[in-house]
């Protein structure tokens, strides 16, 4: 049933006689959760080998030898991810310059998502403004986030626009990517945090899903599904769709 969905998604799906049973089991599927209609962010395996910007991940110990001197000249960004009860949100905050920029992304989008799409939203911010032969630094508490635009490997959609997006702002400027250790007192990273929060508690304006679904989701739904089929077939007495032989 994955492999069918992910089929499906991608825009392969024939729903051919002969596969009647998976056609048959999607369309249920789909119509128990009609948010499984929604694009899902995971994409086939693309590569992006040659990146115009650089990732890097300071030791903890290096941070605490010298915060400010790891952000202490150019232009300086933090960004950051929230996940809460109430949705998620991204949040963009320039310390050089001064900007402040929260986006709610609804309910279903991940953390880590939130945390691309933060990233991707201060590029767009740079591209924006139209910058040109600048040293530009985006910090960020997510390793998550930076081992994945770090990585030639990508199959989520937002991971694959933020690279997009960080290729074109890195042809005119020199673009870095920073880790910056959660709680560590560098103050714009704790206010990015206060944001990002500010930005799950906002309500979407607009459809859900704001961004595409992260794969957990229908992996969860469709797990959730076969369960109840599962029960229901026991509940009839179809102990053989159960996984035990019949009496």
């Amino acid at each position: 049933m994955r492999a069918s969905y992910r089929v499906k998604q991608w825009g392969q799906w024939r729903g051919r006689v002969q596969d009647g049973g998976h056609v048959i089991a999607l369309n249920q599927l789909v119509e128990r959760d009609k948010l499984l209609e929604a694009p899902s962010d995971k994409i086939p395996l693309t590569y992006v080998f040659k990146k115009n910007y650089t990732v890097e991940i300071p030791s903890r110990e290096v941070w605490n030898q010298d915060p400010d001197a790891l952000v202490s000249h150019g232009l300086v960004w933090f960004t950051d991810g929230s996940k809460t009860l109430e949705g998620t949100g991204a949040d963009v905050r320039g310390v050089r310059p001064r900007v402040e920029l929260s986006f709610p992304l609804g309910k279903h989008a991940s953390v880590f998502q939130a945390e691309v799409f933060a990233i991707s939203a201060c590029v767009s911010e740079n591209l924006k403004r139209g910058y040109s032969n600048q040293h530009i630094q985006i910090c960020t508490d997510s390793q998550a986030a930076l081992h994945a635009l770090k990585s030639p490997r990508i199959t989520s959609q937002v991971v694959l626009e933020c690279t997009n997006s960080l290729a074109a702002l890195g042809q005119r400027n020199k673009v870095r990517l920073v880790w910056v250790p959660r709680h560590s007192g560098v103050a714009g990273n704790e206010e990015a945090d206060v944001l990002a929060r500010k930005g799950s508690s906002d309500t979407l304006t607009g459809p859900e899903p704001a961004i595409g679904l992260p794969y957990s989701y229908p992996l969860g739904s469709i797990d959730n599904w076969t369960r109840e089929k599962c029960q229901e077939d026991w509940s009839r007495g179809d102990r053989v769709a159960a996984g035990q032989a019949p009496d």
